[in-house]
C-alpha cells in the first residue's frame, strides 16, 4: 500500500478483468479488459493519468516515469465506457 493510501485492485466481472485505483474504499478510476495480459496496460494507463491530473501518489509518479511501454492485445473498456454506480 502506498503512503498516500492509493491501492490497486483487479476483479473479474462478467468475463472481464476490472482494474481499479482505490483511495480507501472510494474508486478513483476503473478500466476493464478482456485478456488477463492487458491488466498491466490498464493499470499503467490509469496511474499515468492519475499522476498527470494532479494525484500525489508515489506509485502513480513512478508508473508515469518508468518508461515501460505497454500495448493492448485485446478489447479495452476505458473509464468513459464503464457505467458509474453511485
Amino acid at each position: 500500500m502506498d503512503s498516500e493510501g492509493i491501492t490497486t485492485k483487479v476483479t473479474t466481472i462478467n468475463e472481464r478483468y476490472h482494474c481499479r485505483i482505490l483511495d480507501g474504499n472510494k474508486v478513483l478510476n476503473e478500466m476493464a479488459c478482456k485478456l488477463k495480459q492487458d491488466i498491466g496496460y490498464c493499470m499503467t494507463y490509469m496511474l499515468r493519468m492519475h499522476d498527470k491530473c494532479g494525484g500525489t501518489s508515489m506509485m502513480a509518479d513512478k508508473s508515469r516515469h518508468r518508461g515501460k511501454n505497454y500495448s493492448a492485445k485485446g478489447k479495452i473498456w476505458y473509464p468513459s465506457q464503464i457505467p458509474v454506480k453511485e
